[in-house]
């Protein structure tokens, strides 16, 4: 019986295994970016800056929109 592709079988395993584990480790040092990230902004620093954005944003288009009117 030709066994050649049991042989096949475990180097894939095995370089699927190794993979995993780069996968693993690449996941958590992205993990460890996001806390780093949040805890620069003070965590929900992201959508407070976001809305206010979008405030001024809409404050300079009412402004432009009313000068047009002009």
């Amino acid at each position: 019986m030709d066994i050649a592709w049991l042989e096949t079988l475990e180097t894939r395993v095995r370089d699927a295994a190794e993979r995993l584990r780069e996968l693993k480790e690449e996941n958590a040092a992205l993990k460890e970016r996001i806390r780093e990230l949040e805890s620069d902004t003070g965590g929900g620093g992201w959508e407070e800056e976001r809305e206010e954005i979008r405030r001024r944003v809409e404050a300079l288009t009412r402004r432009l929109e009313e000068l047009a009117e002009v």
